[in-house]
């Protein structure tokens, strides 16, 4: 090959081509690359029993376009948010407390959240007062299912709250409330311990 055509296309990649030709490729690849980077497709309603579910929670169609494209922006049009996309989209480090949240949002446990999912969490999220918190919380962090919450699943929950060693007097107050009532918290009872405990659920903010 002469120097001259080396210096011009070492690879060779475009032997033969014009510059017009070459230019008509670069503006295909750059197209091509700005849509699938940010490209969102159309929100297209086709399961009836979402719609459904979207109606009786009160969201309307802009609404759910809305939240559509930010469903997309966070799982970058894959169809379903990983927990990598969750992190990575809310600037979240890993934790065991955002990978219980995150697989708390995974309903149907498949290793990832839907559409259906998705709409549900934000609307659970965003009508969250202290008391349905508490009781998010609790549903998490009773392991076993069986309506309490043991001192073991107490530990647990301030460990991964605050991180290991962190919350100590949380912990101490909190075993010690359990212990006044037979070493375990009902939902009542946590409830209550958060209301006058708010420090507790204060990493979840």
């Amino acid at each position: 090959m002469p120097e001259a055509e080396l210096t011009k296309d070492p690879f060779g990649a475009n032997r033969g081509k014009t510059l017009k030709e070459q230019g008509a490729i670069l503006s295909t690849r750059i197209k091509k690359h700005i849509h699938e980077k940010y490209y969102i497709p159309p929100y297209r309603p086709t399961n009836r029993n979402w719609e459904m579910t979207f109606a009786s929670l009160g969201y309307n169609r802009r609404t759910i376009e809305k939240f559509w494209r930010i469903f997309c922006q966070i799982n970058h049009c894959s169809g379903a948010i990983q927990l990598d996309h969750f992190l990575e989209h809310f600037g979240l480090d890993w934790t065991p407390w955002t990978e219980r949240c995150f697989k708390h949002f995974d309903t149907t446990g498949g290793g990832d959240v839907d559409f259906l999912e998705f709409m549900i969490s934000v609307w659970n999220v965003c009508t969250f007062k202290i008391d349905s918190l508490s009781n998010f919380t609790f549903d998490m962090y009773d392991l076993d299912l069986d309506g309490e919450l043991s001192i073991p699943e107490i530990e647990r929950m301030v460990n991964e709250l605050f991180g290991e060693g962190g919350g100590k007097q949380c912990l101490r107050e909190a075993i010690e409330f359990a212990e006044a009532r037979g070493g375990a918290l009902n939902l009542n009872s946590f409830i209550a311990f958060t209301g006058s405990h708010q420090l507790l659920l204060f990493p979840i903010f």
